[in-house]
């Protein structure tokens, strides 16, 4: 499949001779019936075989009321909707992402798309010229879901333009041929058309509306914090208290067998085309850093920032007013000390760190508004380079501040940002230069049907023929990487049979090219059902962490038992030996992790547990994904009327949050009645959605 792939996107007059031929029906030329195998190259045959030949002729896959869809576009689409998925998940695309079927989802999607656009078209909604070449200046930033699958969402205007700011319509145009897989007018339609639904979506949903009531139960929910300390019974720290007898690997093993199933395996021998290897030959001038510079100021805008250090004396925000006042007292005579002349802030930690009171220094760096506490941050504003600030309150307890640098906001200069821009542009021109080597070392390998035929051909490469050993879809790729990573070889790898030769694959992560890969499959294994003996290693382990997680649970139980009802969580935990973290306050969140200096929770039973107690209330033990937890709500935020009063802001985006899932709500209900009363005809019916 991979070779006439291949053929067909170098000699495409050919494919355009056979459609010609077939159109219409099935002919007999020289005695022989011409039939698709010309489709068979390009289409799987889960979906020929169930496609008429009328369809197969005209190579029609869907019909969505009156618009077809068409193998190409079907394709394009399919391919587009796998990278928005990547960049989507990022890393959790294996876990959220990787059992996606796409053909559906591209089946869903095209039907979609045809039927709002018809829609918009009976009701006369367009856009003007002036608006297409607005949209096309600024693709893909305006394009609605709809229309995101439709061409890869990449700033084809924007890229195209010249170091000094000009437009350069050959590169635009080679870029939508290369990039977008697309003509010029294609793009010019598929923007014009993508902003008649957005228009047209608008319509549907401008009469929704959002009430005082809904935005205060939401600023409700996402305001109410609770703040919590914590005990807590790491599973590892149980783990070498474990044995595991041979008769409990056995019995844990059969119960759970299918967890140790062994999926598909692929071996594969590859060739590597990297575009680091082409940087030294690379140029770039002055001229273009400049140019680049003056065209992408926005990437070199920076906010106001100053250099600060501080010393905290610690208190917790749930103590008395008098140890409150004790620890701001102390505060205030550190802050005598660190006005003297050459004072030294991390000596001062030294000398004041005494009990009972918790003194930290830290040297902060630079850094920009909205990233500390707003009290911390309004007094390190306020300040001049030099100068110390007084004692500041925050949650955390009493800080003295030292700003020693203030950065204004405004421009990294040229002579700052050109040594970043000349790495970017030589890193961007090096992938060209790689991609266009690892196209021509395709037709060679393809032609010759043998990946030594590129070796031979690139003696200056140093090209090699690697052979990676079996792998599942989920294994690390040995000798190339992580199957997240190198998943784009994963899936090119497990279509292909035996024997055959894969399309050209680019590995990319963010818009970094990692690498071209050419590969041939050499070896398949089925899934199959390990015996003990292959998987004992992995077996072991999962018994440990299940016994270490009882044993971790049964210590939390013994604890809670031993104690009196007068005991707080520091009493508890000094008089066992363990140590109590306080979090930072958290609000409630379905994921269920709350962040800590030391160590996070990841644990529903502890979010959903810490919104429902009492002040002062014990409760444990909590089980969650690394650990089992004894926990102690220490305080409450509870809605405040006058601080959501004033907090115009944060009412606004409520609204807007609001406002947006109403639309959404309102245009989907539209969406599922036009769907059900439209007629969709699929030529693939086992890929249609549901």
């Amino acid at each position: 499949m991979a070779m006439m792939n291949f053929i067909r996107k170098r000699l495409k007059f050919l494919m355009w001779v056979v459609a010609i031929g077939f159109v219409g029906g099935l002919f007999f030329i020289g005695g022989r019936r011409v039939g698709p195998s010309w489709l068979a190259a390009i289409m799987p045959a889960r979906l020929l075989v169930t496609m008429p030949g009328c369809a197969r002729s005209a190579g029609i896959l869907m019909k969505v009321g009156n618009y077809n869809v068409g193998i190409e576009e079907f394709k394009r689409m399919r391919e587009n909707n796998i990278e928005i998925a990547h960049l989507r998940y990022k890393d959790n695309f294996e876990a959220y992402a990787g059992n996606l079927d796409f053909d559906k989802l591209t089946a869903e999607s095209v039907t979609r798309y045809a039927l709002v656009l018809q829609e918009a078209g009976k009701q006369h909604v367009y856009v003007s010229k002036q608006e297409v070449d607005e949209g096309i200046k600024i693709f893909p930033y305006i394009i609605p879901e709809e229309a995101e699958a439709r061409v890869r969402l990449y700033p084809f205007y924007a890229m195209s333009r010249t170091r000094d700011g000009r437009f350069n319509l050959d590169y635009y145009n080679r870029l939508l041929e290369n990039e977008g897989k697309i003509t010029p007018d294609e793009f010019t339609k598929e923007v014009r058309d993508g902003l008649r639904i957005a228009r047209f979506k608008g319509m549907l949903t401008e009469s929704a509306m959002v009430t005082d009531l809904e935005i205060q139960q939401e600023y409700r929910k996402q305001n109410e914090k609770a703040k919590i300390k914590y005990i807590e019974f790491p599973y590892r720290d149980f783990s070498s208290k474990v044995e595991v007898s041979n008769a409990e690997l056995t019995d844990f093993y059969q119960k759970n067998i299918l967890n140790y199933r062994i999926g598909d395996r692929v071996n594969i021998s590859f060739v590597e085309i990297k575009p680091k290897d082409f940087e030294s030959k690379v140029r770039i001038s002055d001229a273009e850093i400049a140019g680049y510079y003056r065209s992408h100021q926005e990437e070199f805008y920076e906010q106001e920032k100053v250099k600060a250090r501080h010393i905290l004396v610690q208190v917790d925000s749930a103590a008395s007013k008098e140890e409150k006042e004790k620890a701001k007292a102390y505060a205030e005579q550190i802050l005598k000390e660190a006005k003297k002349p050459g004072a030294d802030f991390a000596a001062l930690e030294k000398k004041y760190a005494k009990e009972p009171f918790k003194v930290k220094y830290e040297d902060l760096g630079f850094f920009a508004k909205g990233s500390m506490e707003k009290p911390f941050e309004d007094a390190a504003f306020a300040l001049t380079p030099g100068s110390i600030s007084n004692v500041v309150e925050t949650k955390y307890g009493y800080h003295v501040i030292k700003v020693e640098e203030k950065k204004p906001a405004g421009t990294r200069p040229l002579e700052e940002a050109g040594g970043e821009i000349m790495s970017k542009l030589m890193t961007e021109q090096a992938a060209v230069l790689a991609k266009q080597k690892a196209e021509d070392i395709q037709y060679t390998v393809m032609s010759a049907e043998s990946l030594q035929a590129a070796v031979d051909a690139n003696p200056d490469l140093n090209l090699r023929i690697q052979e990676t050993g079996f792998f599942s879809k989920t294994d690390q790729i040995p000798k190339i990487g992580s199957s997240y990573t190198y998943r784009n070889i994963v899936e090119e790898a497990f279509k292909l049979k035996v024997g055959e030769i894969s399309d050209l694959v680019e590995v990319k992560t963010g818009d970094w090219v990692l690498g071209y890969y050419v590969f041939k499959l050499i070896g398949k294994k089925p899934a199959v059902l390990p015996k003990l003996d292959e998987v004992k290693d992995s077996v072991t382990r999962d018994l440990k962490d299940e016994k270490a997680r009882k044993l971790a649970v049964s210590e939390a139980q013994r604890i809670m038992a031993a104690r009196s009802p007068a005991d707080d969580l520091d009493g508890i935990a000094k008089r066992n030996d363990l140590k109590a973290i306080e979090p930072q306050p958290f609000s409630l969140a379905s994921n269920g992790y709350i962040r800590s200096e030391t160590s996070s929770i990841d644990s529903k039973a502890v979010m959903l547990k810490a919104f429902v107690m009492n002040v002062g209330e014990i409760a444990g033990p909590l089980e969650g994904r690394n650990g089992v937890y004894i926990i102690q709500l220490v305080e409450r935020d509870k809605f405040d009327e006058r601080k959501f009063a004033q907090d115009k802001e944060g009412v606004s985006k409520i609204r807007d949050q609001i406002l947006r899932q109403k639309q959404q709500m309102m245009y989907e209900t539209w969406y599922q009645k036009v769907r059900a009363n439209s007629i969709i005809r699929s030529f693939m019916p086992s890929l249609v959605a549901s």
